[in-house]
């Protein structure tokens, strides 16, 4: 039998194996099949994709770069796979080499080709890093808005996901690169321009027998830090005032909170829509309600959603400290924030105009914890804790680690894992570089249920807030409990969470720092003291006064929508 052959029989046998889900003895046969054939473009491909199947990355990456080395016809498959290795590894630099690769050989999609320019990488390995990506991009950016050939989408068949959320978390000022981004997004889509406009719209004052129509829209009105912020505006506004409409995305996923939401509407007096999936025909049923305000909770977090704030929908659109970035965008009116989370010069950081209630915007639920963490649980010493996702922790946060661990010898810090085991791994490796003789005392443990989080907050002696984006959702779970969160704010709203609720719960002398010695110094203090179980009692107590279910913040946010259509 000639090699041809051989190499047939083997890779049919090797196909019957892989359709089984058999990757391994899949592979075993494809391998075999290489030697005979092996520039068989076929081949290579399914190799590749069994390696990925059984998380043998770099063989697949190894593979892939061989079919575009071959020059043969069908090697687009190649391209695509490659650009989606290293997508999920966010390899920004392999990422931008293949671009200039495949630049005019018309391989890839317009959709792949814009995914890949505007990808932006949620981690880092060190500042310089930082620094060079961001600047990189931001040229990028600056090219495709002045560069007319620009590829074009419809937006009915293809939703890019814009880089805004990334870009959130890497310590930069977004006001212009925003602003830029969204100038791009309607070069990709023209058809914005060209939505038809509604005149629908209130223009009269609020009466007293008029009441305001507002809609709050999110894809995260479920099991999400976001519902978790917002339910309890959208459950204790004031009816009386309002007609509240609850916009979900056809993205929502099923929840306990989901659930909730969908079957609280007699109680609290709302209504939900779910919004389908035609992008026109969210736009009709949200004109429909004649909103005066459209409140958008997280603007950058939904793709689903996020392409509809480029239409005027209501009187008056606003975003707030969801996703507490300014949008760039001239459709979007307002930013609500709080003079606890704003520094001097803010108003130069929005596209928007900022309105400040003194109280942090948000109505917080006390959480619900069943199994109590008892006083020797809430008494241990030396114990750290950053509970974030790995990529809200900057490479100068890794400095603060490397001195606590250096100090306090008796010091062990926590991480818990990211959903991304890549960057998991990222992380760790970037602490071990820094402190090779430490790297024993840090710790990353399982994810954890609502409740287990919560409970692993409050066994810790400190919870640990990275510097650039603040500790929102986690700070006030960990109230519960009171754990002390040490932080460092800065000129930006995002990192300034932790600062205003101590603010808001009267707190005098928190554990704020000004610098990273000044925060280790802290950290360690708190982490050692004979009285953390007292500070902890304070803390909580507090909280319960000042910080859950406030109904001033309710009733500071309803006179700021009133005053604005007044």
């Amino acid at each position: 039998m000639n090699k041809i052959n051989l190499a047939k029989e083997y890779f049919e046998k090797a196909i019957i194996f892989y359709k089984k889900k058999n990757y391994q003895e899949s592979i075993r046969l494809f391998e075999t099949a290489e030697l005979y054939a092996p520039e068989s473009m076929p081949l290579l491909e399914n190799l590749s994709k069994a390696y990925l199947s059984t998380q043998q990355i770099s063989k697949a990456i190894t593979k892939l770069k061989l079919m575009i080395s071959l020059e043969k016809e069908g090697n687009e498959i190649a391209y695509k796979l490659l650009f989606e290795i290293f997508f999920r590894l966010e390899d920004y630099e392999e990422i931008k080499k293949l671009l200039i690769k495949v630049k005019g050989k018309n391989k890839i999609s317009a959709e792949l080709e814009l995914k890949a320019r505007l990808f932006y990488p949620r981690f880092f390995n060190s500042l310089e890093e930082s620094k060079t990506v961001r600047k990189h991009f931001e040229n990028e950016i600056n090219d495709m808005v002045n560069n007319k050939d620009v590829p074009k989408l419809k937006i009915s068949e293809t939703i890019l996901k814009p880089p805004n959320f990334e870009l959130y978390f890497d310590g930069h000022n977004n006001f212009l690169i925003n602003k830029r981004l969204t100038r791009l997004y309607k070069k990709i889509y023209p058809e914005l321009y060209s939505v038809p406009k509604s005149n629908d719209y209130k223009k009269s004052l609020v009466t007293e027998n008029s009441k305001i129509n507002i809609g709050f829209i999110s894809e995260f009105f479920t099991d999400h830090s976001i519902m978790k912020l917002y339910q309890g505006i959208i459950f204790n506004i004031n009816k009386k005032l309002f007609n509240v409409f609850v916009f979900h995305s056809d993205k929502t996923k099923n929840g306990n909170r989901f659930k909730q939401i969908m079957e609280s509407i007699v109680l609290y007096d709302y209504e939900n829509i779910i919004l389908p999936k035609d992008f026109y025909d969210k736009i009709e049923i949200i004109r429909s309600k004649k909103l005066d305000i459209l409140f958008y909770t997280d603007v950058h977090l939904s793709s689903n959603l996020y392409y509809l704030t480029f239409v005027k929908l209501a009187r008056f659109h606003i975003t707030s400290i969801g996703h507490g970035d300014t949008t760039g965008n001239d459709k979007m009116n307002f930013f609500l924030s709080s003079k606890y989370l704003e520094k001097d010069g803010y108003e130069d950081r929005y596209s928007e105009k900022v309105l400040l209630t003194k109280l942090l915007p948000i109505y917080y639920y006390k959480p619900n914890v069943s199994n109590i963490l008892d006083k020797n649980q809430l008494s241990k010493k030396n114990i750290y804790s950053c509970p974030q996702s790995a990529f809200k922790i900057l490479p100068d946060f890794d400095i603060a680690v490397k001195k606590i661990l250096e100090i306090d010898q008796k010091a062990v810090v926590v991480f818990i894992k990211d959903r991304n085991e890549h960057l998991n791994e990222k992380l760790f490796n970037r602490f071990k570089k820094l402190t090779p003789t430490n790297i024993n005392r840090i710790k990353f443990i399982d994810r954890l249920k609502p409740e287990e989080y919560i409970n692993h907050c409050g066994s810790a002696s400190v919870l640990l807030s990275p510097f650039w984006v603040g500790s929102g959702n986690s700070f006030m779970d960990s109230m519960y409990y009171g754990t002390p969160t040490i932080s460092k704010p800065s000129s930006f709203s995002r990192s300034n969470w932790v600062y205003a609720g101590y603010k808001q719960m009267k707190i005098e002398n928190p554990p704020i720092a000004q610098n990273i010695d000044d925060y280790v110094s802290i950290a360690i203090e708190l982490a050692n003291s004979k009285d953390l179980y007292d500070l902890k009692n304070h803390y909580r107590e507090q909280a319960n006064k000042y910080l859950f279910e406030n109904i001033k913040a309710i009733e500071e946010i309803e006179n700021i929508f009133l005053d604005i259509l007044n």
